[in-house]
């Protein structure tokens, strides 16, 4: 790949910090060290070493879109720092091809006895615009930022939202050619959040190169072409969001799992079909495109069947479906719960239920035994192509919340949907039935 079609190119960068337990510490390192390479006389660092970042490499071609996640302490926010050049990488290096605006941690780059007014012309000037190219783009960001009066009042008087406002307003103003953002938009209200994501839609068709950070997984898969997954500060997974996310997925449930098990990710179950040492039970379903477990469970068959219990692939629109798995239970179960995801063609979750979030009454179910479950409803979706998911989790306490996340298969099977000739056109995804009415309320006057 030539250099002028990428954008950003991270080349094995690795970051360490010096950690001091006591500020005198920092002195001693600072002083005592050169004193005893000169004298010939071995010393030892009064720090310890932390490395937040290992051997990343990461390429991003002009006017992709790159998401990065993470558990907490990855090393994400680090890894952009360095990408935005506020921190030197310890080995490797960075090549950006463009002018950059970076929305990081809030109220960084911006002065607080400032005004949000104050703190555009200030901004712009640092991006080389001349004041009168700011006054222009200041109408623009000004009414986007939407916080009244408070614009020409001091930034220490703003709330986090109305910072978040006011930068994100500035980083995409002066239209840059690669925008950074690193989970900010998560401060905003809905409304505003809205607002932001219609203008990265329009930063990506105009040929903008963004790379974004953020926990929400449905936003990575929308948004971006490709995504980084990182793990105390390596890299784990690089490549299509919908995969690399699901393998995030897993480590979450890992981190979260109480279970007596270990929780194990396997994102190649189609080509490591599960060995069984019991030849009188049926073998475990092996079509997934990600599998994450602790053994507790297994799949072992799942059909999609039509209103005449006949197995299909392909379904038309507006008609019945019944999603039908059977689960074998390897621990006895407490209070068991089943659940099933339906996604679209990028992997967005959208439609998920379990019977713990119906409210069905928890059956607590021995080892060994087989359960088969069933959901039926209308296939009420636009035409195209979706896949089924499935998991099993134990002890439920929050809607969606369990102490033992048992097993989760995404992509255990597909499903083409064709329209249904007798159904009325709707945007979106869902056909929601509307009941309309329109009714004449006042009859016009002759002229």
């Amino acid at each position: 790949m030539s250099s002028e079609e990428l954008a950003i190119r991270v080349e094995g960068v690795s970051k360490r910090f010096e950690i001091f337990s006591h500020p005198r510490d920092q002195l001693k390192q600072f002083i005592l060290p050169k004193i005893y390479r000169k004298l010939g006389m071995p010393h030892h660092d009064y720090f310890k070493e932390f490395w937040a970042l290992r051997e990343i490499f990461l390429e991003v071609r002009k006017g992709e879109s790159c998401g990065i996640v993470g558990l907490n302490g990855s090393g994400k926010s680090t890894l952009l720092q360095i990408i935005t050049g506020t921190l030197t990488p310890t080995q490797g290096t960075v090549t950006v091809n463009g002018r950059v605006a970076a929305l990081l941690e809030l109220g960084s780059g911006f002065n607080p006895e400032f005004s949000g007014r104050e703190n555009v012309y200030m901004n712009g000037a640092l991006l080389g615009f001349s004041r009168q190219q700011v006054e222009d783009k200041i109408p623009d960001i000004e009414v986007f930022a939407d916080i009244g009066e408070h614009f020409d009042q001091a930034l220490s008087s703003y709330s986090s939202g109305m910072q978040m406002r006011v930068a994100f307003a500035v980083s995409t103003a002066f239209e840059p050619d690669i925008l950074i953002i690193d989970e900010a938009l998560a401060v905003g209200d809905a409304y505003f959040q809205q607002k932001c994501f219609q203008r990265l839609e329009s930063f990506r068709e105009r040929g903008g190169t963004l790379l974004f950070v953020s926990h929400d997984a449905n936003t990575v898969k929308h948004i971006c072409n490709k995504a980084l997954l990182l793990s105390h500060g390596k890299t784990i997974s690089f490549g299509a969001p919908r995969d690399v996310i699901d393998l995030y997925q897993g480590l979450v449930a890992k981190k979260t799992d109480m279970s007596t098990n270990e929780i194990s990710i396997d994102q190649a179950t189609a080509l490591t079909p599960t060995i069984l040492t019991a030849d009188e039970h049926p073998k475990a379903w092996t079509k997934a495109t990600t599998t994450t477990t602790n053994g507790d469970a297994e799949l072992i068959d799942f059909c999609l069947l039509d209103s005449s219990h006949t197995p299909v692939t392909h379904l038309e629109s507006e008609t019945s479906l019944t999603v039908r798995f059977r689960i074998r239970l390897n621990k006895n179960f407490e209070r068991p719960a089943y659940g099933l995801i339906v996604r679209d063609r990028l992997g967005r979750s959208i439609f998920e239920t379990s019977t713990f979030a119906l409210g069905m009454e928890d059956q607590p179910q021995l080892m060994g035994a087989q359960v088969q479950v069933s959901f039926r409803f209308n296939i009420n979706l636009k035409a195209g192509q979706y896949s089924f998911s499935v998991g099993v989790a134990n002890k439920g306490f929050a809607r969606s919340e369990f102490e033992e996340y048992s097993l989760l298969m995404h992509d255990v099977e597909q499903l083409q949907v064709t329209e249904s000739p007798d159904a009325a056109f709707f945007g979106g995804i869902f056909n929601m039935y509307p009941v309309v009415s329109v009714d004449l309320l006042e009859k016009r006057q002759n002229a």
